[in-house]
């Protein structure tokens, strides 16, 4: 094992050394704090995996606070607005109410996006709920569609005054911040003695089983990558007793299965830290390289099909996510100064990547007319309602309908 010394301390451990996995590479937004990527590495003390990256918190804060796609209610998930958002919302909360029976209860939920989780919880009896998030437009469409106490404030910047609490729910929160052991000594004082703490992330024990698109896990947002021996290194290191930590699925927008880890843990007297044992996360690493593997044959299946396109000629490119910013790194786009770019997401419109601005989507019938271009669907799971969208446009504009270019069905 090649050993080397880490520009990020391992964010569960402290840890300054790690095994190198491989290196992510985006072109994100002009002026985005992880432009230039990073590389994805193992902690060798306690095995968990996550991005070495220079970048700070300060940094991410002005993404998540100005740049966030989490409140848009469509696209983005937290709010219950879809039916397959609703259904994961309302199976965390019928968890949690197993577990939770007072209530009257005082509860937070950190990062509460558009306030979905906090709906059901409303909707269960649960009265005393308080959402948190960094994004102003979240927490306005929270406060209107709950009707709870929210607040604007960064996970690092709660004040003492929003008081202490009986349990507190993190749900995909924990795998973007650089200092998780900072956040949990939050959560911590925050807690009551006796309180309960709900986590729930991604699951990168199975990202393998299903692939959403190419390396989609290791983006600019999702730095650390958890798993039920994570949590329970990270709780335990707090004197935090475990209840439980279990897997479970969930639906993506193309019906695609989506693991997610979860646990829940009691806050309990700190002197039970002072004997914990770290253990090391056996089983994770051959995993992750079975992704990367799998990953990297569609990869090149869909720069082949690029590659063939000519050089010399505009292309667009719809649909500007996570893998649309690793696309633009590819050799195609490096070397093809004619691309244009178009998103339905306002939140990503009028922003520029390497100086090219992105189009809404409604402007793609007036770019075509003035040269007609091939456009490739970069979002893969919203694939096919991108296409559906994109054909009645033109027909609706009296236009015959354009090459559209997708590779969904390379993940079957």
């Amino acid at each position: 094992m090649n050993k080397i010394s880490s520009a990020r301390i391992c964010p569960v451990c402290d840890s300054t050394t790690n095994e190198f996995i491989i290196k992510i590479d985006f072109e994100l937004f002009d002026g985005h704090p992880m432009n230039g990527g990073y590389d994805v590495v193992q902690c060798t003390n306690c095995g968990l995996i996550y991005a070495n990256t220079p970048v700070t918190q300060s940094d991410l804060d002005i993404y998540y606070t100005d740049l966030s796609k989490y409140e848009d209610k469509i696209l983005a998930t937290g709010g219950g607005f879809t039916e397959n958002d609703k259904k994961r919302l309302s199976v965390t909360a019928q968890f949690i109410s197993k577990h939770v029976t007072d209530k009257n209860s005082r509860i937070v939920d950190l990062g509460c996006s558009n306030g979905g989780l906090l709906k059901e919880l409303l909707d269960l009896g649960y009265s005393n709920i308080v959402g948190i998030d960094p994004s102003s437009a979240c927490v306005q469409i929270t406060s209107e569609h709950v009707g709870c106490e929210c607040y604007q404030y960064s996970l690092y910047d709660i004040p003492e005054s929003v008081g202490k609490f009986d349990v507190v729910i993190s749900t995909h929160v924990l795998e973007h911040l650089l200092d998780v052991k900072k956040a949990i000594t939050i959560i911590d004082n925050l807690l009551n003695m006796d309180g309960l703490v709900y986590i729930e992330c991604p699951n990168a024990d199975y990202y393998y089983e299903v692939i959403h698109a190419p390396l989609q896990e290791f983006n600019a947002e999702h730095i650390n990558h958890f798993t039920e021996t994570a949590f329970q290194n990270l709780m335990n290191s707090f004197g935090y007793a475990k209840l439980i930590t279990a897997d479970k699925i969930m639906k993506t927008a193309s019906e695609q299965d989506y693991h997610a880890v979860y646990g829940l843990f009691r806050k309990e007297n700190k002197h039970s830290a002072e004997v914990f044992s770290m253990k090391f996360d056996n089983a994770v690493r051959k995993r992750i390289d079975k992704y990367i593997n799998d990953s990297n044959k569609i990869f090149d299946q869909i720069k082949a099909t690029i590659a063939a396109l000519p050089e010399d000629k505009p292309v667009g490119l719809f649909g500007i996510g996570q893998f649309a910013f690793k696309l633009l790194k590819t050799d195609f786009f490096k070397n093809n100064r004619q691309y244009k770019l178009f998103d339905n997401n306002r939140m990503n419109v009028g922003k520029k990547i390497n100086g090219f601005k992105i189009m809404p989507g409604d402007e793609l019938v007036s770019e075509y007319r003035k040269e007609k271009f091939p456009i490739l669907i970069s979002s893969l799971i919203h694939e096919m309602s991108i296409r559906k969208n994109i054909q009645d446009l033109f027909e609706k504009n009296g236009e015959d309908v354009p090459e559209m270019i997708g590779f969904f069905h390379l993940l079957s």
